[in-house]
């Protein structure tokens, strides 16, 4: 049995003034989450309002990087580089990414490079990993790729997630007219070839999801995109919420299957995936109450070959709870729910109904009595030390973990609509 961090969370005061970062820790086999931990304050005091964490690799290394939104494009603070085993008031460097304001994904290749896009400038920063993970250089979407014909004229992208397999970078863009959270079109899903010497990009194809997307995990080749069909609604969700599902081997708009639900608008909408195996498949559906107070929803169980008939899926957590920020994660020993504030972890794959073994509350985590949990990023072990561990558990190893960075932003754009309904 081996201890470790794993799960990275970044918490704020009541006001969303200053922040602070912390880690769940324990073993990550063990049959029952009773005994995991929360350490508070792994960074110590200095953090802003808005902190948030991302996994990734270098190498076999798994790694996290911790950004600051200042709300500005330019008066930006340094990212730190953090090993995830170590000791996080070391960072291993500080960079500045100034093609990346709102830090929302992060994708590596190989060794050499990694690429991060943001929300708030749509561009990609193309990273250096052996000199300090300093920024080369940096590309707009779409206005660097010629060869791309933006289907909207008068589309403001917004960069939302990022995953690389084999030499391609595929990247999430939710687009919306103008700004504001009122009128969105399909979001945009781009392929492009990696030059693995230079990490130069060359754009070579697209395919579009749904309306306001914020979700792009990869399982077998496929990628799962969850949309919520447009603006978060008080009451109800989107009648064209859906979840996406995009075939890499035959990258067109032909390969992309959509995945709908009855009655979406009192059943919710789709806001989370988590793909174990063939076997265990987990999404989360919900919307807000009248006063965006409580989300009502659940989350269920389902296989992959029942994942596109929801009348087989299987409801085994029931929500109307108060809270923001929201996720899952399925990792083959346990499913971890990000539930507002708190965060229940529920162990092995649950088929069922099934209680939470473990809930962290916000002072769990964090000095912050009424405080906001404001991110949250399941960290995947090392590959020479715990590829073997998820190999046991029935899963393959990562390309990294997964960070609700999105999510964040749904966060965000909720508690300004909770706000509106109080006046």
């Amino acid at each position: 049995m081996m201890s470790e961090n794993l799960f990275a969370y970044t918490a704020t005061d009541a006001g969303y003034s200053t922040g602070t970062a912390g880690a769940i820790h324990g073993d990550r086999t063990a049959a029952s989450a009773t005994a995991f931990t929360a350490v508070k304050n792994k960074i110590g005091s200095g953090l802003n309002g808005d902190p948030a964490f991302f996994n990734f690799f270098e190498g076999n290394s798994s790694r996290l990087v911790l950004r600051q939104y200042t709300y500005s494009t330019t008066d930006l603070r340094a990212n730190q580089i953090i090993a995830p085993q170590g000791n996080w008031q070391a960072p291993l460097a500080t960079p500045t990414w100034s093609a990346v304001a709102n830090l929302h994904g992060v994708a590596n290749y190989s060794s050499s490079w990694l690429y991060a896009t943001g929300y708030d400038l749509s561009k990609i920063a193309v990273v250096n990993m052996g000199t300090d993970y300093s920024q080369d250089f940096e590309y707009s979407f779409p206005t660097s790729f010629t060869n791309f014909t933006n289907p909207y004229a008068d589309g403001v992208f917004h960069g939302e997630a990022m995953v690389v397999v084999g030499t391609s970078l595929y990247a999430l863009f939710y687009v919306n007219k103008g700004s504001g959270y009122g009128t969105y079109y399909d979001s945009i899903v781009a392929k492009f070839n990696i030059d693995a010497d230079l990490g130069e990009l060359t754009f070579d194809s697209y395919v579009t999801a749904g309306k306001n997307s914020f979700t792009l995990d990869l399982y077998n080749n496929k990628l799962y995109v969850c949309s919520l069909g447009g603006m978060q609604n008080a009451g109800s969700g989107n009648a064209e919420t859906k979840l996406s599902i995009i075939d890499l081997s035959n990258f067109t708009q032909a390969g992309v299957t959509h995945v709908t639900i009855d009655n979406p608008t009192t059943n919710g909408d789709f806001r989370d995936i988590s793909i174990v195996n063939d076997n265990h498949v987990y999404l989360f559906l919900g919307h807000y109450d009248v006063s965006f107070g409580n989300l009502v929803g659940g989350v269920y169980h389902t296989t992959l070959a029942n994942l596109t008939t929801p009348s087989n899926w299987t409801k085994i957590i029931d929500v109307n709870s108060m809270g923001y920020l929201w996720g899952i994660h399925a990792d083959g020993y346990r499913l971890w729910f990000v539930k507002g504030t708190p965060i229940d972890v529920f162990d092995g794959t649950p088929t069922a109904t099934v209680t939470a073994s473990k809930s962290f509350s916000i002072t769990d985590m964090s000095d912050f009595n009424g405080g906001n949990l404001n991110s949250a990023c399941f960290i995947a072990p090392d590959v020479v030390t715990g590829a073997g561990k998820l190999k046991a558990a029935g899963v393959s190893a990562p390309s990294a973990s997964k960070s609700l960075a999105s999510h964040i932003r749904l966060a965000r754009e909720a508690r300004e609509l909770a706000e509106k309904c109080k006046k």
